[in-house]
């Protein structure tokens, strides 16, 4: 059986980059970036995310850099 997303036609949201950089300074992903499947964290396993979490995940990723270019951590 497929493991089916059940926000696979959800869209991403606005991100609140104060918060974010509050995570991000102290060392942390916000949990809400971080992939799960089942309750399980597999951020660390690329190939069981859905593309819903792909997506996500790279657009948390690209702004991180941002974020470093900038000098904001």
């Amino acid at each position: 059986m497929r493991d089916l997303d059940a926000r696979a036609a959800a869209q991403q949201g606005r991100v609140d980059p104060d918060v974010e950089l509050t995570y991000l300074r102290a060392g942390a992903d916000p949990n809400w970036e971080r992939p799960h499947r089942n309750g399980v964290d597999v951020t660390d396993r690329p190939e069981m995310w859905t593309p819903y979490q792909r997506a996500r995940r790279e657009a948390y990723e690209e702004r991180v850099r941002q974020y470093r270019a900038e000098g904001l951590i």
